[in-house]
């Protein structure tokens, strides 16, 4: 069976996600997106209204195998937008584990280099990822890259 990892990138105006499939060595691109949230809701009603995006995401292309998160770099990890974004975050978590996902993982930059088989530092993904394999790769948004390359740090 084809693995399939869905890769995510809060922040709290908006996500990203991006659903791979096949191998490290050959990642497939199924899709990917960014999609803003809804303005004027409370708090509670945006994270109601994230959820759902969540179910219809795994509804419209199944389940994959994997999520994974793009954690927060230790430079953004305060005030209320972090606060925001560990929310969101922890509302990804929570879907995974209602629809029966078994692993759930939270990365940086420098831990995704090193599981793309590069330099544990940040930077080697700018530098030092040959990206060319997947050809969407290069026109995506940061914000969409970011997911990409979540999601690709876990295909097997």
């Amino acid at each position: 069976m084809l693995m399939k990892c869905f890769g995510i990138r809060c922040s709290n105006t908006d996500f990203s996600y991006a659903i791979l499939s096949g191998k490290k060595s050959d990642p497939k691109l199924e899709t990917c997106e960014t999609i803003v949230f809804p303005k004027g809701y409370s708090r509670p009603q945006a994270l109601k209204w994230f959820l759902l995006e969540l179910e219809g995401l795994s509804n419209k292309h199944g389940s994959p195998s994997v999520w994974a998160i793009k954690g927060t770099e230790a430079m953004a990890a305060k005030g209320k937008e972090f606060v925001e974004r560990v929310e969101n975050e922890a509302m990804v978590i929570f879907h995974a584990g209602n629809v029966g996902v078994n692993k759930v993982v939270r990365k940086v930059k420098s831990t995704i280099a090193k599981d793309l088989g590069l330099i544990g530092k940040a930077s080697a993904l700018k530098t030092d990822l040959d990206t060319s394999i997947m050809p969407e790769f290069k026109d995506a948004s940061e914000k969409v890259r970011e997911a990409i390359l979540i999601a690709w740090s876990e295909l097997k």
